[in-house]
């Protein structure tokens, strides 16, 4: 299934026994681009400074329909999860902890997105992910990105400055980020929102604000235009990885 930050960021939780607020933002591996957490609007039952993070693995399902994220854990079970400073990075101990409370196997031990594996549901046994460790080095460092801090940022081509990074297209199978969307209303007449990939990416400014790109103004706007009410199409995200490979 394909769907965007925005989407996501409008969606409601749904744990197993009762509704718990909504998705608040959403932390995503700078190297890899894969989501890692969806960040839960805890207002209503935390102190504003405190925040509780829900990892793709704990997902059920999707309905982009109704707008709503299903989780397999009951309220209290989130409630009671490891939270943390919400003006502090999400650190690897954090992680550590928050993987041994639900039982799941580490992400970052293994050579996959999900460590041995492609899909998040797949970490299941922390014991079985622990032994795989003995095979692959332990990953010490993480590098989670909100996309509502990078959301906004201004892209730079090997000429100019142009446009800003506008929305995220994940593909909620592996959570991987597919396709970034560059809307450059600032420089095109009218503006347009373009299909950047993440391998498109040289680095992101976290001082400066802007995301580098290896490609030049010519061959950003070369790129096709993302359609929105398009994405949950059959076949449309292939559509434009042709039109960019081509």
């Amino acid at each position: 299934m394909i769907v965007t930050s925005k989407q996501l960021t409008h969606f409601s939780i749904r744990a197993t026994d009762d509704s718990i607020g909504g998705i608040r933002d959403i932390l995503f591996d700078d190297e890899t681009y894969v989501v890692r957490y969806l960040v839960a609007d805890t207002n209503t039952w935390f102190p504003l400074s405190r925040k509780v993070v829900i990892s793709p693995i704990s997902v059920k399902h999707l309905d982009i329909d109704e707008g709503n994220v299903h989780i397999n854990m009951t309220v209290d079970t989130l409630k009671n999860s490891p939270s943390i400073d919400e003006h502090k990075p999400v650190s690897r101990e954090y992680e550590e902890n928050l993987f041994k409370y639900f039982g799941y196997g580490y992400y970052w031990i293994g050579p996959g997105a999900w460590g041995e594996f492609a899909h998040p549901n797949e970490l299941v046994e922390l014991q079985r992910q622990e032994e795989s460790g003995l095979q692959h080095p332990k990953k010490t460092e993480n590098h989670l990105r909100a996309c509502s801090e990078v959301g906004g940022y201004e892209v730079a081509t090997q000429n100019d400055k142009v446009g800003h990074i506008s929305n995220f297209i994940i593909d909620t199978y592996s959570w991987k980020i597919v396709l970034l969307v560059v809307d450059t209303n600032n420089w095109l007449p009218g503006g347009k929102h373009l299909a950047l990939l993440p391998s498109d990416i040289k680095k992101i400014d976290w001082a400066a604000h802007h995301v580098a790109v290896s490609l030049t103004h010519e061959k950003l706007e070369d790129r096709p235009e993302v359609d929105s009410d398009r994405l949950g199409e059959v076949g449309y995200i292939d559509e434009l990885f042709t039109a960019i490979e081509g």
